[in-house]
């Protein structure tokens, strides 16, 4: 049993960290420029953010590795250096002096037919890749985040249980909120998802990015009632707005944030923390409140 584990399953609430790309973005990311590539470029940037979500309370912090597929690295001409940003980018997060390091993983960026022109097989050959990169830098668990499609999500999984096999894992899918309840656009339905994902192996599964921490709190709710395994929620903060400068804004408050996810936390759920537009107000706010 690895120590990441035995907390995640020890009845005291995981404190995770806030957006990362956003933040990176907050302190002069181009757009259009990768995250991944200031692992090399800038790396005392990247151990700052880090750095200041621990500081705000967290107790583990995701790497800056969630575009680093072999396919995304390839679109942003980064595919020659796949291992060395996944390794730059434990050691950059193992800097900020956190309890925990998860190395993180993002979608492919690519569908099957006939919404895309991806295969099974080139998915799990670049899960595997980066994968083996990220647990051979040491990190303390994987995480499999923002995943619209199962079956993307469950080729994840397999592919990290196969070269890491002495990790947890954990995966997050992301869900929108229809008539009849949470789906994923490709019409995965929460709980039945889930379900899924643990059969197949996973240590812990959730929900992460999309939704606004309303949102996310009823979802907790009735993945709770279903699910006895270790939960991950990690909502937006509220809905991006466009900015007259062609950027993005959140309007949430972080005392909403914390308000909705200390109410997550009260039932039961291992882990949370913030997507897309939280920064370390959001994760101090909410940290307040767990104790």
């Amino acid at each position: 049993m690895s120590p990441f584990l035995d907390r995640l399953r020890s009845g005291l609430t995981l404190l995770l960290d806030g957006g990362l790309g956003s933040m990176i973005l907050a302190r002069g990311l181009s757009r259009g420029q990768a995250p991944e590539s200031w692992n090399e470029a800038r790396p005392d940037e990247v151990t700052a953010v880090h750095r200041a979500y621990v500081e705000a309370g967290s107790d583990a912090v995701q790497t800056n590795t969630f575009g680093g597929h072999p396919a995304r690295l390839a679109r942003a001409g980064l595919l020659d250096r796949c291992e060395a940003i996944q390794a730059a980018a434990v050691r950059l997060a193992r800097a900020a002096s956190p309890r925990f390091v998860i190395g993180d993983l993002g979608p492919s960026g690519e569908y099957l037919p006939p919404v895309g022109r991806a295969d099974a097989a080139e998915w799990r050959s670049g899960f595997e890749r980066q994968g083996r990169a990220l647990a051979e830098a040491g990190p303390d668990a994987l995480h499999v985040e923002t995943m619209s499609d199962l079956r993307e999500a469950r080729v994840a999984l397999a592919s990290l249980k196969a070269v890491a096999p002495h990790l947890p894992v954990l995966v997050s899918m992301t869900f929108e909120r229809k008539k009849r309840g949470f789906f994923t656009v490709m019409g995965d339905p929460l709980v039945a998802s889930l379900k899924a994902l643990v059969e197949a192996g996973a240590d812990a599964v959730g929900a992460n990015c999309t939704l606004a921490s309303p949102d996310l709190r009823d979802l907790a709710a009735e993945a709770r009632a279903t699910l006895s395994v270790p939960l991950v929620v990690q909502p937006n903060a509220g809905q991006p707005q466009p900015t007259v400068e062609g950027g993005v804004r959140y309007a949430q408050d972080p005392e909403r944030f914390a308000e909705d996810m200390a109410a997550v936390a009260a039932l039961g759920v291992a882990a949370v923390g913030g997507c897309c537009g939280t920064d370390p107000r959001f994760i101090q706010a909410l940290r307040r409140r767990l104790g």
